[in-house]
């Protein structure tokens, strides 16, 4: 049913991005525990529990005893593996901070409740001022340029949750489509955000994204949450809110999709 549930609200969102997932299944390998995923087929990173490998049109994971986290990393990678072929097709790769940031939104079942996201949480209760520009965060790299700084690792993940948030959540789906063609045909991100949002510059994009973000709205709407959907979050929910140490590896994009590690982390 989780994975029914993940795959309908994928094919809203990303379905214009793959509409071979319209004819084609998605082949779903879920192992009985981490030693059997890791000793599988695809032969997965050893700090990983989920992997998309897009040649097959499947995810693999590493069954786990909560599985509203299985749900999680099976919309995260499903996510990795749907949007990364629109960019293969074209012999490109996505920018990572979209690609990133795509994945991390669509691991919420509730896109109607973002509130119940722990990615939204974190972000609600990040001082926005907090945040670098936007453009030095397209000029960042995690993998390459934040060696290891958790702080800062964890930080870029947020924002890049957010600001897809706003650019998908808060604008069209056709919209966010019609910016992602842009950049994939090559156009600079400054003359794809006027193409498809009709935003003059970064600079505007980032004082109107800004304004959302300090918007009292976020904590009002957390605030409102059900004790049940705070317990939620708070015993497995968006695993990445909470996150206080770990690896890098964690965060890193792994071959063929995003993994994360045995924690269940983003």
């Amino acid at each position: 049913m989780a994975a029914e549930r993940a795959y309908f609200r994928l094919k809203m969102d990303l379905g214009v991005f793959s509409p071979w997932m319209l004819k084609e299944r998605i082949n779903l390998f879920v192992y009985d525990d981490q030693e059997s995923y890791l000793g599988g087929e695809f032969k997965p990173p050893a700090w990983s529990n989920g992997l998309a490998i897009y040649e097959r049109r499947a995810v693999a994971l590493a069954a786990m005893r909560d599985p509203r986290k299985l749900a999680q990393v099976m919309a995260h990678e499903t996510t990795h593996l749907l949007f990364d072929g629109f960019w293969r097709n074209a012999r490109r790769e996505p920018p990572v901070w979209i690609n990133e940031g795509l994945a991390m939104l669509e691991e919420a079942d509730l896109p109607d409740k973002p509130e119940t996201s722990g990615w939204y949480q974190r972000m609600a209760y990040t001082e926005p001022k907090s945040f670098p520009s936007l453009d030095a965060f397209f000029a960042v790299t995690p993998t390459n340029d934040l060696h290891d700084d958790q702080n800062a690792v964890s930080q870029w993940y947020v924002q890049a949750y957010s600001l897809i948030h706003f650019l998908l959540r808060k604008h069209s789906r056709l919209q966010f489509k019609s910016f992602c063609v842009h950049m994939r045909d090559g156009r600079p991100v400054a003359q794809s955000l006027w193409l498809a949002y009709r935003y003059r510059s970064v600079a505007d994009l980032e004082m109107k994204w800004r304004l959302w973000l300090a918007d009292p709205i976020h904590k009002r709407r957390i605030a409102a949450l059900s004790t049940a959907e705070r317990r939620g979050v708070d015993e497995g929910g968006e695993s990445g809110a909470s996150r206080k140490n770990g690896s890098f590896k964690g965060f890193s994009t792994g071959s063929g999709g995003f993994s994360r590690d045995s924690g269940g982390l983003p």
